[in-house]
């Protein structure tokens, strides 16, 4: 289980062994003592510089009362930090990428280390994704009010509404209806990070495939300009596809995001989120992931997939709750 993997370091038996006897506290130990406890401090300094480290740098594994508080959403969280465990006031991963240190995947032998590391890797450039989309939404739902409240929208109004409008393909004329601000609602909205770290695990291979490594895709999403990625060892003569390439994988993970809620291939997917917006329920990854059958050829074996991986991974602690 993903709660039992903690950082720490063990004392080897020899040195508990070695380590001095009630005599040093009363300063009757002789000189040969004195050398091996210098020794013995040395060794423990050097020890636990990993660990001070790794907690100056922010990595960090969950405990699993912090697991717990995350699993439940406890809070809105919206941009750069976030605190959770407040009785003892420890930080959580950082939220900010930090695309220039990728782990090194691969050479991660250690499976549970390896999720662990995959998660805290994605998950802040995921919360940030989510994060900006909240703003978007934020200035939807006002702008609305505006509108229905049938006040005028000025020129800052319309100027940001259009912008949006464009941003998430929305199709409109000189006229805006509600029917423009409902559909622009049912596209500016969050992807739960347990669902996109479900689909980048699968589809990069925990980070270490081809496309992951080279071209910072760890969603195999497609390209279909020449040169606009890389091209699939087995695609066949009559396809012209490329899996795309992108400047950093904050920005593959961005560019997902907005596919998922833009391409008409995910219609129901949104329809299966607006649905449970307007019933107040909380949107999950396993749920969403039946909208997913568009992703891949595999179809409904495919949504099992990520569903099972959600699941076994229990991934839904890092989805916040999104219920009023």
């Amino acid at each position: 289980a993903l709660s039992s993997i903690k950082f720490g370091f063990l004392v080897s038996p020899s040195i508990v062994q070695n380590l001095p006897t009630s005599q040093c506290a009363q300063n009757t130990y002789n000189k040969t003592n004195v050398e091996k406890t210098r020794a013995i401090m040395k060794w423990i300094k050097l020890a636990t510089l990993p660990i001070v480290l790794m907690a100056t740098l922010g990595i960090y594994v969950l405990t699993t009362q912090e697991q717990a508080t995350m699993a439940h959403g406890a809070s809105a969280e919206a941009s750069s930090s976030f605190n959770s465990n407040q009785q003892n006031g420890r930080t959580l991963t950082s939220l900010k990428p930090n695309s220039k240190n990728r782990p090194d995947f691969a050479n991660i032998s250690d499976v549970n280390q390896k999720k662990q590391t995959f998660f805290e890797y994605m998950l802040p450039m995921i919360r940030q994704a989510n994060a900006a989309i909240m703003a978007q939404r934020e200035t939807v739902l006002s702008l609305q009010k505006k509108f229905s409240d049938n006040e005028t929208l000025n020129g800052s109004d319309q100027n940001a509404l259009e912008e949006l409008l464009n941003f998430y393909h929305v199709e409109y004329d000189n006229k805006i209806t509600q029917a423009h601000f409902t559909e622009l609602l049912n596209r500016c909205d969050i992807v739960p990070a347990g669902l996109v770290l479900a689909q980048s695990a699968n589809e990069s291979a925990w980070g270490t495939s081809r496309f992951a490594v080279k071209a910072n895709n760890f969603f195999g999403l497609w390209c279909f300009q020449r040169g606009c990625g890389l091209k699939p060892s087995e695609r066949d003569d009559d396809n012209s596809h490329e899996v795309a390439k992108f400047d950093s994988v904050n920005h593959g993970v961005r560019y997902y995001v907005k596919t998922i809620n833009t391409h008409y291939a995910y219609e129901n997917l949104r329809k299966i989120r607006s649905d449970l917006r307007r019933e107040n329920i909380n949107i999950t990854g396993t749920v969403l992931a039946e909208g997913l059958l568009p992703y891949s050829e595999r179809g409904h074996a495919y949504v099992k997939e990520i569903q099972s991986m959600i699941r076994f991974n229990k991934l839904s602690r890092y989805s916040l709750d999104t219920r009023a």
